[in-house]
């Protein structure tokens, strides 16, 4: 009993072989106890069996309740130097021993028990296969023979000759028909389980895909209760608490429920959430669709960031305006080197100063085109990045300093904002690239920073971001500050405010960044002034080509 005590129990799960196993163990178990039941009725209770030996019957039964008990006993605990002993040679030995004794000390064949042999073969087909099952007939048929004519001592008990012929082509069909369903139930039970394999695993896929999609999803029952959700719908709500437990959604978003609410049947409606409850100039527009669920008391509801489904179609479109515009100054730009030429001869040839002021109009507003054209191909096909580490604190005041040469930066007073010595930032960009940024932001500046004639000052404060790997430049003028209705067109090309400009340089900074793997946002100053606030990565080891 030592090793039984130290296993483990383990109950069989519903559908499974040994599960079978176990039924067929309860049910040799209830005959057993029945037959016990039986034998002990008073005499003469049951006619048939007043010829019998009863007290043998008691003793067969008894042994035959006591080895059910131990066989069920064996496949609670599963002891595995025994089990397959058990499984297997052993149940069908004594299984086959007591049900002949049991037809040999009552009536045969022409008794109440000869049904038993019958069941026996149902119960052996879990175990035996093939050629096995049919030599287990054959042996049994030679015993039912044996016990069929054989004298007990008192008489003789040969049942007719057709009739245990009958019985015994009884024998051989139901042994043929066991064996085929118990092989067509194990061939069902392997299909379902291959079947259950599949759908965990597609269920596991599934909720791979729902973790890392980009909408949120949350799942709603009838009480409207999330009872599901993904990381982009719980950034969304502002719910980051999630304990994977139904939760109300007035819980988790009360605008989400309210909205839900009030569209009724509508599956579309677009609102504005605060995320997480914060302030409104953090808030921002969601796109809810609610979708029911057919034959479910499940509802999906699924979350997008408006603002940015609007920016990637921006994107898309401005991107093919960009390729259009470029094939429109590639073409344009030869017949304008033309006017400019003929321009200039004619320029020679006349003399008087009225018509000689139209001619410089023209050389203007000709090289005004000419820098819109390059402009537009520089945007519409930058060349690649390059990037390599740059020392912020070394590399951009002799940067700004080359760009205050040109007259229109002259008049910018610049004032540089660096972290302490020990922690000077290290970006990974394209100088170049760097370059071209810094000189349309600051002319940026120039027009739009300050009153003509004036110091415009510009503040440049660079620090690490608050996320690692990132450096933060922000570039801040004090002028007037960009009116609320404009502020998400002025990365648009072509899109300026001042007739002078070409509407390029924002566009060209935003896609100059992206490049170096960079990003470019404005927002106005509290204060006073327009700030523009870069991200670029941080250069470290692992940059390294």
């Amino acid at each position: 009993m030592s090793s039984l005590a130290g296993t483990e129990p383990a109950f069989p799960a519903p559908g499974t072989p040994e599960r079978r196993l176990w039924g067929i163990g309860s049910y040799r178990l209830l005959i057993a106890v029945t037959l016990v039941i039986l034998f002990h009725l008073p005499k003469g209770s049951i006619p048939v069996l007043e010829a019998t030996d009863t007290h043998a019957l008691r003793i067969i039964a008894f042994v035959s309740v006591v080895w059910s008990f131990l066989y069920l006993l064996f496949l609670r605990f599963s002891v595995p130097a025994l089990s397959r002993a058990w499984r297997n040679g052993i149940p069908v030995v004594m299984d086959t021993a007591l049900v002949v004794a049991l037809l040999h000390y009552s009536s045969g064949l022409t008794g109440p028990f000869a049904i038993l042999p019958l069941l026996l073969l149902v119960s052996t087909a879990h175990v035996l296969r093939g050629r096995a099952t049919f030599l287990y007939v054959s042996v049994l048929v030679v015993l039912l023979l044996g016990v069929s004519f054989l004298d007990t001592g008192k008489t003789l008990r040969a049942p007719p000759i057709g009739q245990t012929f009958v019985y015994l082509l009884a024998l051989l069909a139901i042994a043929f028909l066991a064996d085929s369903l118990v092989r067509s139930l194990e061939r069902s039970d392997r299909l379902a389980r291959q079947r259950d394999r599949e759908i965990l695993d597609l269920n596991a896929l599934n909720q791979k895909i729902i973790q890392q999609v980009d909408s949120g999803i949350l799942v709603l029952d009838r009480q409207n209760r999330v009872v599901l959700s993904n990381p982009a719908a719980r950034q969304m709500t502002g719910y980051e608490n999630w304990k994977n437990l139904p939760v109300a959604l007035d819980l988790v978003e009360p605008r989400l429920a309210l909205a839900l609410r009030q569209h009724g049947s509508q599956t579309d409606a677009e609102l504005s959430v605060a995320i997480g409850g914060k302030s409104t100039s953090d808030a921002y527009t969601l796109l809810m669709r609610a979708i029911a669920l057919s034959q479910s008391p499940y509802r999906l509801l699924i979350l997008q960031d408006a603002t940015a489904l609007r920016e990637r179609q921006r994107e898309v479109q401005m991107a093919a305006l960009g390729r259009l515009a470029a094939n429109i100054a590639h073409e344009i730009r030869n017949p304008l080197s033309a006017v400019r030429h003929a321009n200039q001869l004619l320029e020679e040839l006349v003399t008087e100063p009225g018509s000689l002021h139209l001619f410089h109009i023209i050389e203007r507003e000709t090289l005004r085109i000419s820098r819109i054209i390059d402009s537009v191909l520089e945007m519409a096909r930058p060349a690649p990045a390059h990037p390599e580490p740059i020392n912020a604190s070394s590399w951009l005041p002799v940067m700004i300093q080359q760009l205050q040469e040109d007259p229109t930066l002259a008049r910018l007073d610049i004032r540089l904002h660096f972290p302490p010595a020990p922690e000077h930032p290290v970006l990974f960009a394209d100088p170049e690239h760097l370059r071209q940024i810094f000189t349309n932001l600051l002319h940026n500046a120039a027009l739009h920073g300050g009153i003509s004639g004036n110091q415009i000052p510009v503040d440049i404060h660079i620090g690490r971001a608050d996320h690692e790997g990132r450096i933060l430049i922000t570039v801040r003028d004090h002028g007037a500050g960009i009116p609320a209705d404009l502020m998400e067109r002025i990365f648009e090309p072509f899109f300026t405010t001042d007739s002078r400009g070409t509407g390029l340089g924002l566009s060209m900074i935003r896609e100059l960044l992206r490049l170096n793997q960079g990003t470019v946002s404005c927002r106005n100053h509290p204060e006073n002034g327009a700030e523009f606030e870069l991200s670029l990565p941080e250069w470290t080891l692992q940059k390294l080509p």
